[in-house]
């Protein structure tokens, strides 16, 4: 048996074992160098520069716009190129000025601009939109983002949805069939707790223990690998986590999280559709991205060798595709 396919037979083994070693604190740079070493790696050696907390929180070089939604106001910003538009809905937890810093996400947007219209923006009750006393439903969250395409004059455009951020893109496209021209799957799933009909999910239990993790900083290389001690240090992640959101927001989010389903809603999505998904991705298995490519039919579905969850900027292969996606 050859490696890929050792890797493939067990790959939710191999991501069980290295998100538990995270969890526990284990993760050693010994660990980390296996890991990245088994499902491959494409990341380039880049001239470190250090991160502090303060210049995460920095205000963002993009001018925020307000988009109103039910009288909630949702922040947004615009960049980049005239045409073709691509909003992107944000994954778990959402914040203009961090996005606009931090390194993966920065850098993935930046690469994303040079060929799009980007418009990003911030989920009701996180960042920089104003504060809600509960978690949005989905349907108040696909609302959003019909206020921010119209706030931002797009009135046709591409969808992609990072993360936690799928669901709801899903169901907009299915809603919305004539504004969104395709849809963009990254690093995401259908449906995240487990059931009977749904085994590959993931347990009370694991999603609880997202809540406990918050900002300890043992979760930095489940959701940001790209991201070096050398660029970010513990201290720094720890308060990066506490600034993003507190324990019971993020009690609330996992709640939220739990009852997001839109599996039904997967035959019904009409528009061109591309799902991209790391190999080695420990916050969100590649069986998850597999499963939304055998569901939506006609989907095109990029699996890249690496452990990143939403670092774009470490693959061109991923960034490549995306570009001949949307100009085609």
């Amino acid at each position: 048996m050859d490696i890929a396919t050792f890797i493939e037979d067990n790959e939710s083994l191999l991501s069980a074992l290295a998100a538990l070693a995270v969890m526990l604190g284990y993760f050693a740079t010994i660990g980390k160098n296996f890991i990245a070493r088994i499902f491959g790696s494409n990341s380039k050696s880049k001239k470190k520069e250090r991160i502090t907390l303060s210049q995460l929180s920095a205000p963002s070089p993009h001018t925020i716009q307000y988009a109103q939604s039910d009288n909630v106001n949702i922040a947004c910003t615009v960049f980049g190129q005239t045409k073709p538009t691509l909003i992107v809905t944000p994954g778990i937890i959402s914040n203009l000025h961090v996005a606009s810093n931090l390194p993966p996400i920065r850098d993935s947007m930046s690469a994303l601009s040079s060929f799009a219209r980007v418009v990003n923006f911030d989920k009701r009750g996180q960042g920089l939109s104003d504060p809600t006393s509960e978690v949005a439903s989905i349907n108040e969250r696909v609302g959003d983002i019909g206020c921010v395409a119209d706030h931002t004059n797009s009135e046709k455009f591409f969808l992609m949805g990072i993360s936690e951020g799928g669901p709801m893109s899903i169901k907009y496209a299915v809603e919305n069939p004539e504004r969104v021209s395709g849809l963009i799957l990254f690093g995401t799933t259908a449906r995240f707790s487990r059931t009977e009909d749904f085994p590959m999910g993931f347990t009370d239990s694991t999603l609880n223990s997202l809540v406990d993790a918050w900002g300890t900083g043992s979760g930095r290389h489940i959701f940001f690998p790209s991201i070096s001690d050398e660029v970010i240090d513990d201290a720094t992640y720890k308060g990066f986590e506490s600034l993003l959101a507190d324990k019971r927001s993020m009690k609330q989010i996992v709640s939220y999280m739990k009852t997001l389903d839109v599996r039904p809603l997967l035959e019904k999505v009409k528009c061109p559709t591309l799902i991209i998904h790391f190999t080695g991705d420990l916050a969100i298995p590649i069986r998850m991205g597999r499963y939304l490519h055998s569901r939506i039919t006609g989907s095109e579905f990029l699996e890249i060798a690496g452990v990143d969850h939403c670092d774009l900027a470490n693959s061109p292969q991923a960034i490549n595709k995306i570009k001949a996606f949307i100009t085609r």
